[in-house]
């Protein structure tokens, strides 16, 4: 290889592994790594193919319309154990159409099972001396 060819070249996920004792799904993982390391050395954005790409994307452009804002965590916590089998606690968040959603479904008892994985989410973030918390 030239000089200028090996300064283009993406970096390499190295890792300490006998090739022949991983399995095919180690090897494709360690590919799919340097994959991505490649589009990444190369400037250019990660891409998901198949059924995954375009919810994905739809999961991205959500994302970059969430403004994230100080609340409470007191507060909230209150609101997730006193109201979160109808979404009060994510009126509280900001984040209406998941709310909406909870007070929509709460007569199934899903939202309440959804409660508990707020409540996992919550807890361990960790308030400033105010109490509050950034979502």
């Amino acid at each position: 290889m030239k000089k200028r060819d090996t300064e283009r070249c993406a970096p390499v996920l190295e890792r300490e592994r006998d090739p022949e004792t991983m399995s095919n799904v180690e090897k494709l993982t360690d590919l799919d790594f340097e994959y991505q390391a490649a589009v990444n050395a190369a400037g250019k954005e990660e891409k998901t193919y198949g059924i995954w790409g375009p919810i994905w994307r739809f999961l991205q452009w959500k994302d970059s319309l969430h403004k994230p804002h100080t609340i409470s965590k007191k507060v909230c916590m209150a609101l997730l154990l006193l109201t979160g089998w109808m979404g009060g606690h994510r009126y509280y968040q900001g984040r209406y159409v998941s709310a909406v959603m909870y007070t929509a479904f709460c007569w199934s008892g899903v939202p309440l099972l959804l409660c508990v994985t707020d409540f996992m989410e919550l807890v361990p973030i960790k308030a400033d001396e105010n109490g509050r918390i950034t979502m």
